[in-house]
């Protein structure tokens, strides 16, 4: 026989809020920051294309770097100077 846990018992109106069709600002404010907690720093989900990430890993690998090490640079440096969209 499996052990399960209870059944969490939600607020009626944090359901309700939470709900998709909810519309508005009340599910704009319900809505929680998608990370995870970890220490001092924030755990996200990126999404990355292939080759982007292969070339992500080299400069890793030839800066004896982290991939997250990289990226954390690449974002904190495109921050500080500036990002510029090519158009086409």
């Amino acid at each position: 026989m499996a052990i399960t846990k209870p059944p969490v018992k939600k607020n009626v109106e944090d359901f309700i809020a939470g709900a998709p069709d909810a519309g508005g600002q009340a599910s704009a404010e319900v809505r929680q920051p998608k990370y995870v907690r970890k220490g001092k720093k924030l755990q996200i989900t990126l999404t990355i294309a292939q080759p982007l990430l292969e070339r992500v890993d080299e400069m890793a690998a030839k800066l004896g770097q982290s991939r997250a090490a990289v990226i954390n640079l690449a974002v904190y440096q495109g921050l500080e100077s500036g990002l510029q969209i090519q158009k086409q």
